[in-house]
């Protein structure tokens, strides 16, 4: 922390341009207390880590052990908006909820509370601080330590604890202290779990404003289509995705399909499919198997297909993501997104405003040979008319 109360009640931070001289006087000559708990904090001063205090007991509040780039990185965003002529403090405590965000912000009549989290916290503790600043009409910015994702190729490698950070504006907003670097990862369509197609842009923190982190960056690179194409090969070709999911097995056997041999129509890029951690082309496969048991030309609701899709979020065969930071989407988003796909590719018509009916049956290939050509042709009739995955649609 950076902030303490001396004896006579006064603040002392240490933002104010302190020399190392001057902070070993003060420490030899006052008392420190935390504005919080009230109970004595120790300044410490020393070669490897920037000068703080520390509790010498734990405090009300919980907080976990600061890092050097955690401290680092509070100081820099604090004289970034102090620069950019926006009012803000330094771990204010929010009495009314308990919580002392690293900084806090009023602007344009509205305030906000920015997070830097550099290590990992409990689903529970991040869902708790989050959902105290909403209630609190505190706007959440949570920044997550660049150390949090993993870059391999056209992809990138994110824990759940990363994806807590997706938000309203579908990006992952990164900090580098180290580097003084701000980056949003965005555009992110998940293929598994942990592994999501996306793309990634840095700034240095003086070139944004203040506003940047509530603005979705532009698309910049149209390697979309190759990039899935790659992915989709993998995963016909590796038997791993298969053997450890014995129901998906069960099912597509049931449906007279060789795992391997899914439908083209399954593992379509969707603008809302960051909702799932179950691949796409699995999650896909069980819808397709619920409109292929509608007869053709047989109109079927949007509700009831999302129906069949929560009975399988029930029995634990769809697996949907925690994303505690987004408040203006669902994952019924996603099939209806799904479901536009498929009427481009003329397996349904629209009907209705939420009311479609199947035109054809599923395309099955019958070798991997065929597989993989199948699948090209597909994505590039989708590409062809100029579909834009991240379009919202109505």
């Amino acid at each position: 922390m950076f902030v303490a109360l001396l004896k006579n009640g006064e603040t002392c931070s240490l933002l104010d341009d302190w020399t190392i001289e001057q902070l070993y006087v003060l420490r030899a000559t006052q008392a420190f207390f935390c504005p919080v708990c009230l109970k004595r904090v120790q300044l410490k001063i020393g070669t490897k880590r920037m000068p703080h205090f520390a509790h010498e007991t734990k405090c009300t509040i919980e907080t976990e052990r600061e890092t050097f780039a955690h401290l680092q990185g509070k100081q820099q965003l604090y004289e970034w908006l102090t620069n950019e002529k926006i009012e803000v403090e330094i771990e204010k405590y929010l009495r009314h909820i308990q919580q002392r965000p690293d900084v806090f912000v009023r602007h344009m009549q509205h305030m906000y509370a920015i997070e830097y989290q550099c290590s990992v916290i409990p689903f529970s503790l991040f869902a708790k601080r989050t959902n105290a600043y909403k209630n609190a009409h505190i706007v959440p910015i949570w920044l997550l330590h660049t150390s949090h994702v993993k870059r391999r190729s056209l992809f990138f490698q994110l824990s759940s604890f990363s994806w807590l950070f997706f938000n309203d504006q579908e990006v992952i907003p990164f900090y580098c202290a180290e580097r003084r670097e701000v980056s949003f990862l965005h555009h992110l369509i998940p293929l598994s779990s942990t592994l999501a197609y996306g793309e990634w842009a840095t700034f240095p923190l003086h070139a944004i404003s203040f506003s940047s982190f509530f603005q979705t960056p532009q698309r910049q690179h149209d390697v979309l289509f190759h990039a899935w194409q790659m992915k989709k090969k993998q995963w016909r070709l590796s038997p791993l995705y298969y053997r450890t999911n014995r129901t998906f097995c069960r099912i597509v056997y049931h449906a007279h399909m060789t795992p391997s041999l899914f439908p083209h129509e399954a593992g379509i890029p969707l603008r809302h499919s960051y909702w799932f951690e179950t691949p796409p082309f699995i999650w896909q496969t069980y819808m397709l198997v619920e409109m292929m048991n509608v007869p053709l030309h047989v109109t079927f609701s949007f509700h009831q297909l999302y129906e069949r899709m929560r009975y399988f979020i029930r029995q634990n065969l769809i697996h949907i993501r925690r994303l505690p930071l987004v408040t203006k989407s669902h994952y019924s988003y996603a099939l209806m997104d799904y479901l536009h796909a498929l009427v481009s590719l003329r397996f349904l018509k629209k009907v209705g405003k939420s009311s479609f009916q199947r035109i054809r049956s599923w395309s099955l290939p019958r070798n991997a040979e065929e597989a993989i050509r199948g699948d090209e042709q597909l994505l590039r009739r989708i590409v062809s008319k100029k579909e834009d995955f991240f379009t919202k649609r109505e």
